[in-house]
């Protein structure tokens, strides 16, 4: 996966958001807007030459991405961080849910891969924007990789360190697994400033907290993402498996 590969991903992520939301609301302009995006989606990794997305290119469309989304959290009133879901019966690839209340409530039996906005449940404490697809194509990386599925936290960390530093995306990746805590460091290849990343992280934090997840076995709940001295520290909690809150 090239860096074309990483814009292509956001901008159908951007495009599916904008066009679910035109459709919700019936705004004509998102809905156009959405299927322009997902459109250049479509049409980006055609292209022949790996040097056609420069890294300019994809510090544009991170920092464009995380623009776009965070108006559209605001806009949504999400005030929860993100929660990472390992795969089940319903999202047999595992998702990502952003709560619509920080104090939230999961009800993993009504999520489903072609759900997005959650809110037909009795408790708003439940509602949220569910992202089946984020961080999901380097999870598969790091899988194949690895030549098989993810099962412990170490084999996270070397995957995404071995497969992101060849992408040229990060130059290193370190994860400490603790009892009922996860925290990791991620040494970003492009610019890269965490803000509002703890509700709608990049597709590289977001698909090592997806990794994590997996190979937990565990959903998994961020506490914080912030810019330290190694390079982007991300802590979470782990809170259970997912039959604990059916």
């Amino acid at each position: 996966m090239e860096a074309k590969y990483i814009s292509s991903a956001l901008l159908a992520l951007s495009g599916g958001i904008l066009a679910a939301w035109g459709f919700i609301h019936g705004e004509a302009a998102y809905i156009n807007l959405g299927l322009a995006a997902l459109f250049l989606a479509a049409i980006v990794p055609v292209f022949k030459s790996p040097s056609y997305v420069k890294r300019d290119s994809l510090n544009i469309m991170v920092k464009s991405q995380r623009n776009l989304a965070t108006s559209l959290l605001d806009g949504l009133a999400l005030e929860g961080k993100s929660v990472y879901l390992p795969p089940y019966e319903n999202l047999p690839e595992g998702g990502v849910f952003i709560p619509l209340r920080e104090d939230f409530d999961l009800d993993p039996a009504r999520f489903d891969e072609g759900s997005i906005f959650v809110t037909d449940v009795p408790d708003e404490r439940k509602m949220g924007l569910l992202l089946p697809t984020l961080g999901k194509e380097l999870v598969e990386k790091y899988e194949e990789h690895l030549e098989g599925p993810l099962t412990s936290i170490p084999e996270v960390e070397s995957a995404a360190g071995s497969v992101l530093k060849s992408l040229n995306l990060a130059r290193r990746v370190y994860i400490e697994d603790g009892e009922g805590e996860v925290m990791a460091i991620v040494t970003p290849d492009f610019e890269c400033s965490p803000v509002n990343c703890e509700r709608f992280p990049c597709p590289v934090c977001a698909s090592i907290l997806r990794g994590i997840a997996k190979a937990s076995g565990e959903v998994i709940v961020v506490e914080s993402i912030s810019r330290g001295k190694a390079g982007v520290e991300i802590k979470a909690r782990k809170m259970g498996r997912v039959e604990e809150w059916m």
